[in-house]
């Protein structure tokens, strides 16, 4: 009887060290949110992209070490990423966010960005392809992304995705006074033109009689 108390007792007693020792691996993570300064944009338009990182832990710190972004219109083309195609931030000193009840858990920061003459996307964003988790910081197959870097060893990435929604092009109709306004002042001189050589014509005739 007492063996068996003793082995329940050391299994109670390895279940907590376990459980103990899994707490103190688990890390803060980051909340990302992103947003631009219009709600569309056309081809050729420039404006303001906002990240916004959030520490919701309660009790845990949360250190930011690096972001990039993967703009929607990110391609990798031969063996080379173009000119705007991705926005690289390592940070230094690293901002320490404080834990949800801190009152320093959120870093805003903000990226200019303007959008290709070629790029047309849609009308309610385009797609992404972002890694969940704690994906990797670089990869060529990345559009439409932020990535938080966060902790030091090892390092962890957050992976938010996001898009930018393209205006629908718009076609501003000719309205029927601009349209008519020229054709009436046109047929008004034409008869008017007539009635005079009409008169005219008459005034002639009357003379020689």
């Amino acid at each position: 009887m007492k063996i068996r108390i003793r082995k329940r007792l050391l299994a109670t007693l390895l279940l907590m060290a376990f459980i103990v020792t899994l707490g103190q691996t688990v890390h803060a993570q980051p909340t990302t949110s992103v947003q631009t300064d219009r709600a569309s944009f056309v081809p050729g338009d420039s404006g303001t992209l906002t990240v916004t990182i959030i520490n919701n832990s309660p009790t845990d710190t949360l250190e930011i070490r690096n972001l990039t972004i993967y703009w929607p219109w990110a391609q990798y083309v031969n063996g080379q990423w173009p000119s705007g195609a991705n926005t690289t931030q390592n940070l230094s000193p690293w901002p320490l966010l404080g834990s949800s009840q801190s009152g320093s858990n959120i870093k805003t920061y903000s990226y200019s960005f303007s959008v290709p003459s070629w790029f047309a996307g849609s009308l309610f964003g385009t797609g992404s392809l972002c890694p969940g988790g704690n994906g990797p910081r670089y990869s060529t197959s990345y559009r439409g992304c932020v990535i938080v870097g966060y902790t030091a060893s090892p390092p962890r990435y957050s992976g938010q995705q996001f898009s930018i929604a393209m205006a629908l092009p718009t076609y501003t109709p000719t309205s029927i006074v601009s349209q008519w306004l020229p054709i009436a002042t046109l047929v008004v001189l034409l008869v008017a033109t007539a009635f005079l050589a009409l008169v005219w014509t008459s005034t002639r005739r009357a003379a020689k009689k």
